[in-house]
């Protein structure tokens, strides 16, 4: 367990760091001013702070006030809120306490043990035990926690310890003593996406989630969405949420879906091992999603708008060689009928899964959001292509079937999954404001290819090119 001790009082920050080492399992880290500490939390995580109310702004500085050590305490409520904050102060001032019970009184199942405890609270220096009982039994919880034993499938997985955390609370909610873990493949955000099925000592498994973890805001993102837009699609084309776990792990936090049985499988592993099954997937998710494109409204818009909400300017300019040779000003200029509705965003076929009932669930919400209304089914077409997890293509498709993209029957000719191709396609025409809509989507959707290291620059140019031959013909022909 780690704690960092905010006091400039040298001879206090000595006694309190012997009484909390004699406590079995817990390290302190020592700062004595607002910038040691706020440098401190930048740089490591930890499980408590201990914080005096009157700090220095730096180091041996002598201008020691309230408000310094309220500053730390606001960046951590803001930067890590799953941390647990106490004030350890000399000021006896009985209103303090209550106004921060007031203002700033969290609780939470901080051990998912079934009980709500402060994040923040009040110590007094001259009942300085107080603060150290805490930390024993705060110390404690955190020692059962960590016994969980994480058991990785396949492959370990680099775990940051704020994730790890975050996935044995997951397996103390469900009385758990083994955790096994799984990678699965996820979007190229900074969240990860986990298998997990939590153990009981008998070695029976209690649950299987499939867990998305990452920053706090990002995850707060996800639920947001997931509360206000994806419970409105289809029963059972989303998974349910099992558990949200906000702290005891600094800035992470997690979000919990259940699943039914053991097994978790995606898009792209049904594409490998039964194409026909996947090639019947794109109608069901479009049906799913009927909610959304009922709601469509179609505009006159330019190709630029259409890729920009896709791929920001700032990040077109930063393509530089990339862009060799593609001349892009006349086709954004093209204007062109489209349609907006709500959209995933990230419609790849890792973000779609399959449980033991084999019905497809779209997870990874934070990119929902109003957009074309062909930007979902390109996307899920074009990840077999681009995606790092996509299955081997065999050689498919050329340069030239990429260039003729916008011809579906030559950019499919020798595809392992035609039929699923061509549902993709299906479904993009089918709810586009027009054709026009889809080649300028899927321009869009070819230049976002550029800017990441591992895709394949020579395919998303040919697209590219191809789709801007279709727009620019097109509107010579108008």
């Amino acid at each position: 367990m780690r704690i960092l001790l905010v006091e400039d009082n040298v001879d206090f920050a000595a006694s309190i760091e012997k009484a909390i080492r004699g406590i079995d399992g817990c390290e302190v880290t020592w700062r004595r001013s607002r910038l040691g500490a706020l440098t401190a939390i930048a740089e490591e995580p930890f499980d408590v702070v201990i914080l005096d109310r009157r700090i220095p702004t730096e180091d041996d500085f002598l201008d020691d006030h309230r408000d310094h050590g309220w500053a730390v305490f606001q960046a951590i409520a803001e930067q890590l809120p799953g941390t647990s904050v106490w004030f350890l102060t000399g000021t006896v001032d009985p209103d303090f306490p209550v106004d921060m019970l007031r203002d700033h009184g969290r609780r939470g199942d901080i051990h998912c043990c079934g009980r709500e405890d402060p994040i923040h609270q009040v110590f007094w220096k001259n009942r300085m035990n107080d603060c150290v009982a805490a930390v024993r039994s705060f110390r404690a919880e955190v020692q059962r926690t960590d016994q969980i034993h994480l058991e990785y499938v396949d492959a370990p997985v680099n775990l940051r310890g704020e994730e790890m955390r975050l996935l044995r609370l997951f397996g103390r909610t469900h009385g758990g003593s083994r955790v096994e873990v799984r990678q699965l493949a996820g979007g190229l955000s900074g969240a990860r996406v986990l298998r997990v099925t939590v153990f009981n000592a008998a070695g029976a498994a209690q649950i299987t989630s499939v867990a998305r973890l990452g920053v706090f805001s990002e995850i707060a993102v996800e639920k947001a969405k997931y509360h206000s837009e994806v419970v409105r699609l289809a029963p059972g084309s989303f998974p349910q949420v099992t558990a949200e776990i906000a702290l005891g792990a600094g800035s992470f936090a997690s979000i919990f879906y259940g699943v039914v049985g053991a097994e978790v499988r995606s898009l792209f592993d049904i594409l490998t091992n039964d194409p026909i099954a996947g090639a019947a997937v794109p109608a069901q998710v479009r049906a799913d999603h009927a909610i959304w494109h009922g709601a469509r409204q179609i505009e006159r818009l330019r190709v630029s708008t259409i890729r920009r909400s896709v791929v920001g300017d700032v990040v077109l300019q930063g393509l530089g060689e990339e862009l060799a040779g593609l001349d892009l000003g006349a086709v954004e200029a093209i204007e062109v009928d489209a349609a907006r509705c709500m959209q995933h965003g990230d419609l790849h076929c890792a973000n779609v899964l399959f449980d033991d009932f084999a019905r497809p669930m779209v997870i990874d919400y934070p990119e929902i959001g109003r957009s074309l209304a062909s930007l979902d089914p390109v996307a899920l077409e074009l990840s077999t292509i681009f995606h790092t997890d996509a299955p081997d293509r065999a050689g498919w498709p050329t340069e030239n079937q990429a260039i003729g993209w916008t011809e579906i029957d030559l950019f499919c000719a020798g595809s392992p999954y035609e039929a699923y191709i061509r549902a993709c396609r299906a479904w993009a025409l089918g709810v586009a404001g027009s054709e026009q809509e889809v080649w300028a989507v899927g321009y869009s959707y070819a230049l976002r290819q550029l800017k990441y290291r591992d895709t394949d620059k020579i395919l998303a140019r040919a697209i590219i090119r191809g789709c801007m031959e279709r727009l620019l013909r097109g509107a010579e022909g108008a």
